[in-house]
């Protein structure tokens, strides 16, 4: 009995040892520290071996309990529990979609899944879902005390992405990733952690994992173990939806479907923003508006920055009001601005410091620490004072009126700033009993969704207060599913280099994969600097003209600014001629696709495509797309290649197959390859794919998007070439909210083309027209390409007929240079559209 006595506590002894050397090793990973692998330390290395044969004997296996869901397209809802499994709230409201049916029961192959074309079956201690030729294993769930996770197995080497923002190579094999919300101040290439973490993931091997959990976390891509996908968190439901798609994009609109895609934008938003760090007064501001006037730069808003309420930067978050000594008649102000059509846009931050305005009317608003108090923020950057608990709705309401004061007197736009939270520590509480939940929850748990929650107070309010406005948030911290709230998120604090330029890239492809749309930067970088670069601030800008929001922005402190550092507007106005020169070449550009841009949203709010789209978004048989991650299409139709290194002469990039048409001059290039394009400072590589249609605003001059009117002559051009894609135009008043819904204030057209036999032919598609509206679509076809693709010669002439009738509009010689446009007029009513071009 003694034997039996001493090996049952060593066997006790054994596994409790190794338990906690195993939290240990996944505690590291969820604070971010390295791997603590025992074969890795020699001490932990010698009780690993002592321990070993002890731990296979005593390690418990936790019998779980699996639930298996169905919801539509073969997405299936797995979540596993044991009944010691503690704090497993879920607090996400992430998901809007709706189940095709009750769970039901994993107990091996049944009629209930082959009739939604699936196979859930238990494997182990885990299960395996089958959707046609794919085969997903969730090999075990786990719960070591401290944090509960799932494994997955990787079989082969295809790809994976998503996950959010990282400064990170795109494919995240062999990457472990943080799942929490953090800024990172003048960050460059290599930041793992940002402002905005999204649980969501995707391999091209076939299907998307979104693990619907918002507390503290980290996603393991094989780095740890190999051929093992591992998530984990500290707290909350452990729960994963399996997307199988056969492309990203697939992946994407069912995801995207599941937890919802964002309203249509006013369409300002897509003009130019003038935005600095920061304003200091009035007359500032309206002097750098002035400035931008004069020097004939098109401008649709201006963004206000924390010294609307305050001298400093610091103690004052709270005050919620104008700074008028220096703010003295903000109304009329904010309506000079709008009878020049620019929006006003104003910052606000979560926290309050004590001595501000609204301090202590704030106070039964925060959060609190474990004993009720509020919490009190002693090594906060700003000041000591709370935070506001926007989980609950009386501190919702409080915040709100703060809002609707200043949008009451024209703000069209807010600014949420610092909302990751910048400052929670882990020991501030929270109340959910708004969300049901009886105990109060810690910052790790909540920290993820505390600004998805702030995103929908502000969207719900807006929708309320002001229902024939659309809104607009601009933020820079989110959860799955913030983007149906209208928001228009920020990279963070970017360096002003390189580096920072650079990872923008990652960031912005992995955002887009992450159903977030309207991802940006800080055009031109943000961070202090000691230099003025007027090559990457060019650059940048180049990049963000073909980005959702362009936004130059920066710091430019003047008198605040440290030793060694310079004040460096981000407002081209202030930057020397030539720059100056090509910073207005580049926005009026980017103004003259305002069309394009706008019907991309309509496709985003749609089919769930994002605007920034990865090189293998749509296609992954050929092995180069992977490969070319810093470049992207700029929705379906045009190919950027930004220029990412100083004093650039050329530029490496991959033409898929088809036809490429150099954008500024139409020259074609073969597709199938890869290219060193020639670069110079006055434009980036931007390509428009063979067979595609680009709505077009013509205009020499730009002051806003006001002038542009829905129901004035387009143009839409054309780039002949050998497509099966189907290309689109949406139009609406671009301010009515749902317009997409009402079918007299909006138009949509489906394009596509064809060529054969020597006979162009392009068709429109009505999927809906305003009665009785007429517009003039004014067709534009590259007129030497036209002859090349139809095998034309010099002396051939063509036929040109328009629902079967000749055309009757002013005859055009088509001319064989490659620049030149041939010019079609039509006046459409929405009845029919077909255009034929054929050669005699």
């Amino acid at each position: 009995m003694d034997s039996l006595f001493w090996a049952a506590n060593i066997l006790r002894a054994g596994h409790t040892l190794l338990k906690r050397l195993n939290n240990l090793r996944r505690d590291a990973f969820l604070v971010g520290l390295p791997y603590l692998h025992p074969m890795k330390n020699i001490a932990f290395g010698a009780i690993y071996f002592v321990f070993f044969p002890v731990f296979l004997l005593a390690q418990p296996i936790i019998k779980g309990e699996w639930s298996a869901t169905p919801f539509p397209d073969q997405v299936v809802q797995l979540t596993w529990t044991h009944p010691t499994l503690q704090n497993n709230e879920q607090i996400s409201n992430a998901v809007i979609q709706k189940p095709v049916s009750a769970a039901i029961p994993v107990t091996g192959s049944t009629a209930q899944w082959k009739a939604l074309g699936l196979d859930v079956k238990p494997i182990g201690n885990g299960i395996e879902v089958i959707s046609g030729k794919i085969s997903i294993k969730l090999s075990r769930a786990f719960d070591s005390g401290h944090i509960r996770g799932l494994q997955f197995s990787m079989p082969g080497n295809a790809p994976w992405l998503g996950g959010g923002e990282r400064a990170l190579p795109m494919v995240r094999n062999g990457q472990r990733i943080s799942l929490y919300n953090g800024p990172a101040y003048g960050y460059g290439e290599g930041q793992n952690q940002l402002n905005y973490s999204v649980p969501f993931i995707m391999t091209i091997g076939g299907y998307g994992l979104f693990f619907d959990n918002p507390s503290k976390g980290y996603i393991d891509f094989g780095k740890t173990t190999n051929s093992t996908l591992e998530a984990a968190f500290e707290s909350g439901s452990l729960t994963v939806y399996i997307i199988p798609g056969a492309t990203p994009a697939e992946i994407l609109k069912k995801f995207s479907t599941l937890t919802g895609r964002q309203p249509l934008p006013p369409r300002w938003a897509l003009g130019n923003f003038v935005s600095r760090f920061g304003y200091y007064s009035q007359q500032q501001a309206e002097e750098v508006v002035s400035r931008m006037k004069k020097d004939g730069f098109p401008m649709d808003a201006i963004i206000i920055d924390l010294f609307w309420f305050g001298d400093s930067i610091q103690h004052t978050l709270g005050n919620l009001d104008w700074n008028k000594p220096k703010w003295p008649a903000p109304e009329k102000m904010i309506q000079g601005f709008a009878k020049s059509n620019i929006k006003t846009i104003l910052i606000t931050e979560p926290f309050t410091i004590e001595g501000t305005k609204e301090y202590n009317s704030s106070v039964p608003h925060l959060a609190t620490d474990i004993s009720g108090k509020p919490y009190h923020l002693t090594q906060f950057y700003f000041g000591k004072g709370g935070i506001i608990d926007l989980f609950r709705k009386p501190a919702q309401d409080w915040f709100w009126q703060f809002y609707k004061r200043q949008s009451d007197i024209g703000v069209a736009g807010w600014w949420g700033d610092l909302g990751e939270p910048e400052h929670h520590p882990q020991d501030v509480m929270h109340n959910m009993s708004d969300l049901g939940i009886k105990r109060k929850m810690s910052a790790n748990e909540v920290h993820n969704i505390y600004g998805h929650f702030w995103s929908q107070m502000v969207f719900e309010n807006w929708k309320k207060d002001y229902p024939d406005k659309r809104s607009f948030f601009l933020n820079r911290a989110g959860y799955a599913g913030s983007q149906r709230f209208s928001i228009f998120p920020w990279t963070g604090d970017v360096g002003r280099n390189w580096s920072g330029f650079r990872a923008q890239l990652p960031i912005l492809q992995s955002m887009s994969l992450s159903g977030v749309p309207f991802i940006h930067s800080d055009a031109g970088g943000f961070a202090m600097t000691d230099v003025a670069d007027p090559e990457l601030y060019t650059r940048w800008l180049q990049f963000a003209a073909y980005s959702p929001i362009f936004r130059p922005h920066g710091s430019a402190l003047e008198h605040l600014t440290p030793s060694g550092t310079i004040s460096l507007p981000s407002e081209p106005t202030f930057w020397d001629n030539k720059t100056k020169e090509r910073a207005l070449k580049l926005i009026n550009d980017r103004y003259h696709l305002l069309p394009y841009n706008y019907t991309m949203a309509w496709e985003h709010l749609t089919f769930g495509k994002p605007l920034i789209r990865p090189m293998v978004f749509e296609q992954t048989g050929d092995s180069n797309l992977i490969k070319a991650t810093d470049q992207y299409m700029w929705g379906s139709s045009l190919l950027v290649a930004p220029v990412l290194e100083p004093e650039a002469t050329t530029r490496k990039l991959y033409l898929p197959y088809g036809k490429w048409y150099r954008f500024h001059d139409l020259s074609v290039m073969e597709g199938g390859q890869w290219i060193e394009e020639k670069t110079s400072m006055e434009r980036i590589p931007v390509f428009a794919k063979g067979g595609s249609f680009v709505p077009y605003w013509e205009k020499k001059q730009f002051t806003s998007t006001t002038d542009y009117n829905w129901k004035d002559t387009l143009a839409i051009r054309y780039y002949p070439g050998h497509s099966l894609d189907n290309y689109y135009l949406y139009d609406d008043d671009g301010s009515t909210p749902n317009a997409e819904t009402k079918l007299e204030q909006h138009q949509s057209i489906t394009f596509t083309s064809n060529i054969q036999k020597g006979v162009l032919t392009i068709k429109g598609n009505y999927t809906n027209w305003p009665p009785m509206l007429k517009r003039v679509l004014k067709f534009q076809i590259p007129a030497g390409a036209l002859k090349n693709v139809l095998g034309a010669g010099e002396t051939d002439k063509f036929d040109i007929t328009v629902n079967g009738m000749p055309y009757m509009g002013q005859i055009l010689k088509f001319d064989s240079r490659q620049d030149v446009w041939m010019n079609l007029y039509l006046v459409t009513d929405g009845l029919s559209l077909e255009i034929k071009v054929v050669k005699n």
